[in-house]
């Protein structure tokens, strides 16, 4: 009898747990949820924010808030969901700065161990442009160019640790290239001088470049995507190109939350996005700027991470890249 009650009493503890999983699982979220974007409005992680946040709130009948937290190359915006609690209802909308800025220098907090990775979204492509004067119309062009004149070209970036500069670098340790980085405070500046023909090679965002590539202002010679982007299958990338097989420099952009969010939460919230990105409307939306989208589980976005932030980190210390 002693051991039918013992038994009993586990079957009820296991029944109680499995409802209360359920019970939270079905009641999450209970009230508005905020996305934090680390990057001004209008940024790439603004847009996705966005874009998902009207979508997000039909999928579970609760708002999903966009809050800007901008501030030290997005480090102010993850830093503050790091530290928030783990229940779900302060998100990143976070892209890989997330793991650029840790490969150059001590961040506030630890991308690996802070972070419950949700969700990722989609990828934006560097592109590699040139001014129409500039006599390369390929990348095999350019390196030949730069080979025979080391140190004469220059490229400029988005800024010094940004994702632009770190594709430039990342081009010059593999086409064994010496053309020199021009950090500008921003994309904006930069295309300014690129279309000016100040700096001829640029490194910049597709979203930048194509329509100054459109309007005959700038030449793309390639995207530093490992593939074709399926936006436009008709810009070539540059691992194209002999003996740069795997170039990867792609922007991407995912949902974080605090590391400790129930199992449960991240998992809806996964299913909910994963849902929200197979909608034509979103899907047309993120088109039209220019990204390309990824879904998948959570592990294989942390997985993302940690391989991202391995390869950037050697990257910086092989080429002894500084922060600003």
């Amino acid at each position: 009898m002693k051991r039918f009650c013992r038994v009993a009493a586990r079957i009820v503890a296991c029944s109680a747990l499995v409802i209360s999983t359920v019970v939270r699982s079905q009641g999450y979220p209970a009230k508005p949820v905020k996305l934090i974007s680390p990057f001004p409005a209008g940024g790439g992680s603004d847009v996705v924010a966005r874009i998902l946040s009207p979508k997000l709130a039909e999928a579970s009948g609760q708002q999903f808030l966009v809050e800007n937290r901008t501030g030290a190359a997005g480090n102010v915006g993850a830093d503050f969901v790091a530290k928030s609690p783990a229940d779900g209802y302060t998100l990143l909308v976070a892209n890989n700065t997330v793991v650029t800025n840790p490969a150059l220098a001590k961040t506030p907090f630890d991308v690996v161990n802070d972070f419950a990775p949700v969700a990722l979204v989609g990828s934006t492509a560097v592109a590699l442009a040139v001014h129409p004067d500039f006599p390369a119309k390929s990348v095999i062009d350019l390196v030949k160019l730069a080979r025979e004149s080391p140190g004469k070209f220059s490229y400029s970036s988005c800024g010094n640790g940004t994702a632009m500069h770190l594709a430039g670098e990342l081009f010059k340790v593999v086409a064994r290239v010496d053309i020199v980085h021009i950090a500008y405070r921003g994309c904006g500046p930069a295309i300014v001088d690129g279309v000016g023909g100040q700096v001829p090679i640029l490194f910049n965002t597709i979203t930048n470049t194509a329509p100054q590539a459109r309007g005959g202002k700038l030449r793309v010679l390639a995207l530093a995507s490992p593939t074709r982007s399926p936006v436009d299958t008709a810009i070539p990338v540059i691992s194209e190109s002999a003996g740069f097989e795997g170039f990867d420099a792609d922007i991407w952009f995912g949902i974080l939350s605090p590391a400790g969010t129930p199992r449960e939460v991240v998992l809806k919230l996964n299913a909910d996005i994963n849902r929200v990105l197979a909608s034509a409307d979103v899907r047309e939306r993120l088109a039209v700027q220019l990204f390309a989208i990824q879904t998948g589980t959570p592990e294989k976005f942390g997985e993302l991470i940690r391989r991202d932030l391995d390869r950037w980190s050697k990257l910086v210390k092989d080429a002894n890249i500084k922060g600003d």
